[in-house]
């Protein structure tokens, strides 16, 4: 299945704000990410309540990734769409 991966403008602003390490890091991990969505490293999650149609993974203790996704069965896709990353706290 073919993944996509698009960001948001909201992604991209709060990206730039993150350390150089915690940058380099998330690349790592995407790497993982468009491996396997579920890799033991990510703690990939279903969020809750009002966000319930979002995903998370984790990059550090306290800093997670979140986005959608969109499968497109009929053209065997897989739509990745990263909306935040930054802390706990402030993603959520």
């Amino acid at each position: 299945m073919k993944k996509i991966v698009q960001r948001t403008k909201r992604f991209e602003k709060s990206y730039i704000k993150l350390q150089k390490k915690v940058r380099q890091l998330f690349l790592k991990k995407m790497m993982f990410f468009l491996d396997d969505e579920f890799h033991l490293s990510l703690d990939t999650h279903r969020l809750k309540g009002k966000m319930n149609d979002k995903w998370a993974f984790s990059i550090t203790g306290d800093i997670r990734a979140v986005y959608t996704k969109e499968e497109r069965k009929k053209e065997t896709v897989i739509v990745f769409t990263f909306i935040d990353i930054g802390g706990h706290n402030r993603v959520y």
